[in-house]
C-alpha cells in the first residue's frame, strides 16, 4: 500500500474484527464447498458458527461496556484528583499563611525578650529611685520635726528664764541663730540629727536621729559623767537603740544585730562606734 504523504486513516477496530469475522465465515463456506459434507455435518458447523457469532457479540458487547465504564471511572478519578489538588492547595496556602504569621510573632516576641533586661534595669533604677525618695521623705520629715522641737525649745516661758534673767539678755539672737546654724550644718553633712540632751542621775543622755539610704535609726547615747571616771578613756558610752518593730522593721532587717540591742563602749571608739551606724545606714541592700 502507498500513501502520498498524508496519514493513514486509522480504521475502527470493531470493523477489523467484523472483517476477520466475515473473512473466516467466508472461507468456512469455501470449504464447505470444496468438501461436500454430510447433513449432520453441515449442521454442526452451523451451530459452531452461530455459537461463534453469539460468542463474538458478547465479548464485543462486554469490551464497549468495560471501555465505556473505563472512561467514567476515569472521569470519576479525575474530577476527584482535581477535587483533592485544589483541596490540598488551599491547605498549603493557609498554612503558609499562618507560617508566616507564626514567624512574625516569634520575631515579636524576640524583639519584646532582647527588651527586657534593659527593662529589668528600668525597674531596679526606679525602685532604687523610689527607695531614695521614700528615705529622704522620711529625712525631711525627721529633720522638720527636730527643727519644730529646736524652735519650741527657744521659745521657752519666760518663767524658765527668770533665774539668770540678766545672764539671757547678754545672749543675742545672733548667737542662738549661729548656734542654729551650725547644727543644722552638722546635721545635713553627717545625717545626725541630735533631737535634745538632758541629765539623768550622772549621765548626759542625747536624743538623736541618724538618717541614711536604708532608712532614719533612732537612738539614744548615754554618755557617764567624766568626774565619775579616772580618766578621758574611761568614760563610757551607752547605745540605747529606740526601735519600733511595727514602724522599722524594714530597718531592723538591715541593721546588723549590735545595733538593734543596747551596748556600751569607751568614749574613745565612739568614732567607730558611728562609723559603724554610717556604714549600715548608707551601704546599699542587695
Amino acid at each position: 500500500m502507498e500513501f502520498d504523504g498524508a496519514e493513514a486513516e486509522e480504521v475502527p477496530v470493531e470493523d477489523i474484527e467484523q472483517e476477520a469475522a466475515a473473512e473466516e465465515q467466508h472461507g468456512m463456506e469455501e470449504i464447505a464447498e470444496d468438501y461436500p459434507m454430510d447433513a449432520n455435518l453441515r449442521r454442526q458447523l452451523g451451530d459452531i458458527t452461530e455459537k461463534y457469532s453469539s460468542l463474538e457479540a458478547r465479548h464485543n458487547e462486554l469490551r464497549d461496556v468495560g471501555i465505556k465504564e473505563a472512561e467514567r471511572s476515569y472521569a470519576r478519578l479525575k474530577k476527584l484528583a482535581a477535587e483533592n489538588t485544589a483541596t490540598a492547595d488551599k491547605l498549603i496556602a493557609e498554612l503558609k499563611a499562618e507560617l508566616a504569621a507564626q514567624t512574625a510573632l516569634a520575631k515579636k516576641a524576640e524583639a519584646a525578650e532582647a527588651k527586657i533586661p534593659a527593662l529589668q534595669t528600668k525597674v531596679a533604677e526606679l525602685s532604687t529611685s523610689l527607695t531614695d525618695a521614700r528615705s529622704e521623705i522620711k529625712t525631711l520629715n525627721t529633720k522638720l520635726t527636730a527643727a519644730r522641737n529646736t524652735e519650741a525649745n527657744i521659745k521657752a516661758p519666760g518663767s524658765a528664764l527668770k533665774p539668770n534673767a540678766a545672764g539671757n539678755r547678754g545672749v543675742s539672737s545672733e548667737v542662738v541663730q549661729a548656734a542654729q546654724a551650725k547644727e543644722d550644718l552638722y546635721g545635713d553633712l553627717t545625717g545626725l540629727i541630735i533631737r535634745g540632751m538632758k541629765h539623768v542621775d550622772d549621765e548626759e543622755v542625747f536624743d538623736c536621729l541618724q538618717t541614711g539610704r536604708n532608712g532614719t535609726l533612732h537612738f539614744k547615747l548615754a554618755l557617764s559623767s567624766p568626774d565619775a571616771a579616772d580618766n578621758y578613756d574611761d568614760v563610757q558610752y551607752t547605745y540605747l537603740p529606740q526601735l519600733n518593730p511595727d514602724r522599722d522593721s524594714e530597718l531592723m532587717a538591715v541593721l546588723p544585730d549590735f545595733l538593734v540591742e543596747e551596748i556600751t563602749f569607751p568614749r574613745p571608739h565612739a568614732s567607730k562606734f558611728y562609723t559603724r551606724v554610717i556604714k549600715s545606714l548608707t551601704e546599699r541592700v542587695e
